[in-house]
């Protein structure tokens, strides 16, 4: 191994030599936020981008990632069918590799009949992962980038030379309901009536608004929105000319080691003016038979996902209704383990276990095609994941949610918000709640939505 140290445009470089797979450069940076910033804009030349940001959030005991920044394929999949397995393939073709990608929601509605198509006019394919050419990863100050000198010495020159935009004023962007209060209200009572008569017990039902003919700058929308939210599964997603601007609270499924682990939500209310007010309704979250009754059926669904994989009696409920604090919400998690029975089965069990069941309900099918043929739109990769394998064999992936989905192309942008509607929900208080979960992606673009 050879070491050495020298400066850099402001910056302390330290480089190892790895003899190993490949080759890193360890650096210390003076400026974090600016490398970050002039990181992410030097990025989207490239058609395929990944960035993880984790906003340093402490109560996550399983992240693994501060701040990690995908760039470039060099290899991947992009399969028309058998999509599991392809992306089964993939792994196995880079195991002890990173790479990262997403899955749209509908990855396995080929079995459910519409009745109605629905079209998803936003390009994300049905499932995606590369082997990024260039990966910067941040922990602290110090960065770690896949690549030795002098090549890291060029990419960061190129990246010290990328000028941040300043500010200009943001024009208003209105957007449009898919679904009214009206509509909206009338719906949630038809899925109350069908859990009355059983057809299921609980489902998550999404709304979508759209802003057509409208541009944005999409790493400055992100940077806006991560600062709203400071939630701890941001990523920023480019695909082609297609981008997923997200700031989910939410993890769908980890795995560490030999470890399962899933941690869905269920139950959110709004952060309080004060002190006080914010832990009186962190306790009226808390004692909240409705949430506490949305939370457990999906705790349940969880562990029955987990089981077809897991070893015989290793499923746990590590914490049940968990009150967790955001910048914008307080939420209602629950965190589900199971060791995996054999390690080469993990994408069968994420396969098991999607769609998340914090995104459809139980039962899972019947609310699945339920979905299918009463939501206005086809949810497309909302409700979906952004997630990555990393070269110890290990495996994390966020839910969806709390997103902007934008293409640049067609200059239409779309926010798509859900919530849980079981036999206890009051329709006005569900629509109040989607009001609440879409309001910082709102405030991030300037938008207004029009009723």
């Amino acid at each position: 191994m050879h070491q050495s140290q020298t400066i850099f445009n402001g910056l302390r470089i330290h480089q190892n030599s790895v003899v190993l797979t490949s080759q890193t450069t360890t650096i210390t940076l003076s400026n974090v936020q600016e490398f970050k910033q002039k990181a992410l804009r030097w990025s989207s030349q490239f058609n395929h981008v990944i960035l993880f940001d984790s906003n340093h959030y402490s109560l996550d005991r399983y992240s693994k990632m501060e701040w990690t920044l995908a760039v470039d394929a060099i290899d991947f999949v992009q399969p028309s069918g058998n999509y599991f397995s392809a992306l089964e393939d993939f792994k196995q073709q880079h195991a002890n590799e990173f790479i990262c990608g997403f899955w749209r929601y509908d990855v396995m509605d080929g079995a459910i009949q519409r009745e109605v198509e629905a079209i998803d006019v936003l390009g994300f394919p049905a499932l995606f992962y590369f082997q990024p050419r260039y990966i910067f990863e941040l922990k602290g100050d110090t960065l770690t980038v896949n690549r030795n000198y002098p090549e890291t010495f060029e990419i960061i020159e190129r990246i010290q030379a990328v000028e941040i935009e300043s500010e200009a004023e943001k024009s208003e962007i209105i957007f449009t309901e898919r679904t009214s209060k009206h509509d909206y209200i009338q719906q949630v009572n038809q899925i109350k009536q069908h859990i009355e008569e059983g057809d299921f017990y609980e489902l998550n039902y999404c709304t979508e608004v759209v802003a057509a003919q409208s541009s944005i700058a999409p790493v400055a929308v992100f940077e806006q929105l991560n600062v709203n939210a400071e939630a701890p599964f941001s990523c920023f997603v480019k695909f082609n000319d297609s981008y997923l601007l997200c700031a989910s609270p939410e993890r769908f499924l980890c795995k560490r080691g030999n470890k399962m682990i899933s941690q869905p939500i269920k139950g959110t209310i709004r952060r309080g003016r004060n002190v006080a007010e914010d832990e009186n309704l962190k306790s009226e979250l808390f004692h909240s038979e409705k949430e506490r009754a949305e939370n457990v059926m999906i705790v349940d669904l969880v562990r029955n996902d987990l089981t077809l994989y897991a070893e015989t009696g290793s499923i746990c409920v590590d914490e049940l209704f968990g009150v967790y604090t955001f910048k914008t919400v307080h939420q209602m998690i629950s965190t589900i383990s199971a060791s995996l029975s054999h390690d080469e089965n993990v994408v069968k069990a994420i396969q098991n276990a999607f769609p998340m069941g914090s995104m459809t309900g139980a039962p899972k099918l019947e609310v699945r095609k339920y979905i299918a043929n009463n939501e206005r739109f086809n949810r497309g990769l909302f409700s979906g994941t952004v997630g990555y394998f990393d070269g110890d064999g290990d495996f994390d992936s966020n839910v969806v949610i709390r997103s902007v989905l934008y293409d640049s192309v067609k200059q239409k942008i779309v926010i798509r918000t859900g919530g849980a509607i079981t036999y206890d929900s009051v329709p006005e208080q569900e629509y109040d709640e989607i009001i609440l979960k879409r309001a910082a992606l709102l405030q991030s673009l300037n938008g207004k939505v029009v009723h």
